[in-house]
């Protein structure tokens, strides 16, 4: 069972600053509240680094030792070791500690891309591409950046050049870190939650200049994402459909003597049967091209009651398939119905989803305001693809919430969570976000 996190402790943040952060595991939400300049984004930055493995982010903060409490009992504290230089950060040192319940302790040093791995690398990535830092590489001909492992898979490495370059740390840490799926949802980018650089000196990288994908194109992402969701689930039951069709005759056979559905059952299960059916349209699941299986009056042979009890377990499991992704849709389309006054959001398999008018006019995903395309894309991420038992930091949520939306937002999360089990630490300067959700904040520094 993966360990979550417990507590987040930080001292001497800033020199000035020590806070104690405890992780409410049930609910699943913790919101951070206190004072500008407290260091709340820095603490889910923190957080971040440690689980994305952006060690050299340490290096870049004031601060005198991190931990990082888990729900085993392990305590993984972070501390920095600076040269007296004048170019100490760049020279610091990282360095985690693992105490275990029973008092052991292990230590390590995170690595760091040396010279050899370096020429071994100019043999595979085009001179256009140059390095800003371990794992940031700049195209000098369109500005284009991306991380080592992005520029790994396009330029085909050999295999274990690809394992030289991975920042692979004791089994004892990796136990505890890498089943974490970890990510930031910074004020500037609500719209994706993507992968982020392991080992960066943010010191040392300018400020991004590469074309990032507009809040359009991102929009649409999304709606090609469900369209390939649907698809898959779809191709999933037909496997499945065609696999239970081959073995049915035979099925039919074996079990002609053996029925224990009376008629009445029978009439009620394919009652059902068919209700299942409808909603998984209504949800733009299955296409609404379906004749429902109607059983006539009177007396019915014992063998075609048999054959249809037998149809009827073998749909039921093949509708069985599409619960867990009908419940999201449900959900996604509820939640987006609460936030569109105007507007409708339509879920079909050609489009993924699509947006009409009170007027039912279409809608173009681009003409959508930028506070409704980022409540659609930051609930789709959270629905479709956040894995079980993630960690999710967001940072001033409220930054592209209506005021109305920053009420209902917890509400909101708490639904979403119920069916993905994830953890959220979200930090708000927001009291329309916070209100009636008091209990799971935590203040660092006096509010009001």
């Amino acid at each position: 069972m993966t360990s979550r996190l417990t507590q987040f402790d930080i001292d001497g943040l800033f020199g000035l600053y020590s806070h104690r952060i405890p992780i409410n595991l049930d609910p699943r939400i913790t919101i951070i509240i206190g004072p500008n300049g407290r260091g709340k984004t820095v603490c889910l930055k923190f957080i971040e680094a440690l689980f994305r493995k952006k060690f050299a982010y340490f290096r870049e903060i004031p601060f005198q030792v991190a931990r990082f409490r888990f729900s085993n009992g392990d305590v993984i504290e972070v501390t920095v070791k600076r040269d007296a230089t004048p170019d100490e950060r760049s020279n610091a040192t990282v360095e985690l500690a693992l105490t275990r319940p029973k008092g052991i302790r292990l230590t390590c040093t995170p690595t760091r891309l040396d010279d050899k791995l370096k020429k071994e690398l100019r043999k595979y990535i085009p001179s256009h591409w140059r390095q800003i830092d371990f794992d940031i590489w700049q195209d000098q001909s369109d500005g284009e950046e991306v991380d080592l492992a992005s520029l790994l898979q396009r330029y085909r490495m050999p295999s274990r050049l690809q394992t030289a370059l991975k920042q692979i740390l004791p089994d004892e840490f990796e136990n505890l870190i890498a089943p974490v799926d970890c990510h930031l949802i910074e004020t500037q980018r609500l719209l994706v939650l993507q992968s982020e650089p392991m080992d960066v000196d943010p010191w040392l990288v300018r400020r991004r200049q590469a074309v990032r994908t507009s809040s359009n194109l991102a929009i649409q992402e999304k709606a090609n994402k469900l369209q390939a969701i649907l698809k898959d689930k779809l191709t999933e039951s037909a496997n499945l459909s065609q696999s239970l069709d081959r073995t049915f005759p035979l099925r039919v056979f074996d079990a002609q003597r053996s029925t224990t559905l009376s008629e009445e059952q029978l009439r009620e299960e394919l009652k059902l049967l068919d209700e299942k059916r409808e909603a998984l349209m209504q949800a733009g699941i299955l296409d609404a091209h379906y004749q429902p299986v109607t059983m006539p009056g009177g007396q019915i042979d014992r063998g075609v009651v048999k054959a249809l009890e037998i149809y009827v377990k073998d749909a039921t499991q093949k509708l069985e398939i599409f619960n867990d992704l009908r419940a999201r849709v449900d959900l996604f389309k509820r939640l987006m119905a609460e936030r569109f006054v105007d507007k409708t959001i339509h879920i079909d398999r050609e489009h993924g989803f699509r947006i009409t008018s009170k007027t039912s006019a279409p809608v173009p995903l681009d003409k959508l305001s930028s506070g409704e395309q980022h409540q659609l894309i930051l609930i789709f991420d959270l629905l479709f693809e956040v894995t079980p038992n993630s960690l999710i930091l967001i940072d001033e949520p409220e930054l592209s919430l209506h005021v109305a939306w920053q009420k209902t937002f917890i509400t909101s999360l708490e639904q979403i969570i119920v069916l993905n089990n994830f953890d959220v630490l979200l930090a708000t300067h927001s009291p329309a976000l916070v209100a009636k959700h008091f209990s799971l904040a935590v203040e660092l520094g006096p509010v009001e």
